[in-house]
């Protein structure tokens, strides 16, 4: 029952998202009926590509076959690298993952524990960018947070659970403050 339970939420997170965005913008055209403007982004390439760097190592170092995506506050993918013989629902998966740490600006792997121990657990909501409402409840997003404020995420997946967290995490250590 609770697999149907989290099925439906995450589909009225979507849907939430996608009402959301559609308002902000004003539908598909911005003021004056142009693009809607871009929003700040708030993770730069260089450090996205760092982290991607870093996760791919851990994963080789796994012999894991993960697909690994960066995202920004924003929902934006910054950064996205599928690894040879990364199996194709580990696109969704990743990217997923990501956007549910962003979501929540918590681990995966929290959110998880939360919902299967019937735990609430709150949200943040942003408008995502259009089509981009999917996210994965499972071990292996995690929130980039710098000065206290997420600023973006990074998801793995295609292995283990266990093993696609230790493949974000090496991700996340790679530009950690210290």
């Amino acid at each position: 029952m609770r697999p149907k339970l989290f099925a439906v939420l995450a589909f009225v997170f979507a849907q939430a998202f996608v009402a959301m965005n559609a308002s902000a913008q004003g539908g598909p055209q911005g003021p004056g009926g142009g693009p809607p403007p871009p929003l700040p982004q708030t993770l730069d390439l260089a450090t996205a590509k760092k982290m991607l760097t870093a996760a791919e190592a851990a994963a080789t170092a796994l012999n894991a076959h993960a697909v690994i995506c960066v995202m920004d506050s924003n929902g934006d993918v910054v950064a996205f690298e599928r690894m040879d013989m990364a199996g194709a629902i580990a696109l969704t998966s990743a990217q997923g993952k990501a956007r549910a740490a962003l979501l929540f600006g918590l681990p995966t792997s929290q959110v998880a524990d939360a919902m299967r121990g019937g735990r609430p657990v709150t949200a943040t909501l942003t408008p995502p960018p259009m089509g981009a409402t999917g996210v994965a409840i499972q071990q292996g997003g995690l929130p980039i947070v710098k000065n206290g404020k997420v600023i973006g995420a990074i998801g793995a997946g295609g292995s283990s659970p266990a093993n696609d967290e230790k493949v974000a995490q090496a991700g996340l250590d790679a530009v950690a403050e210290k």
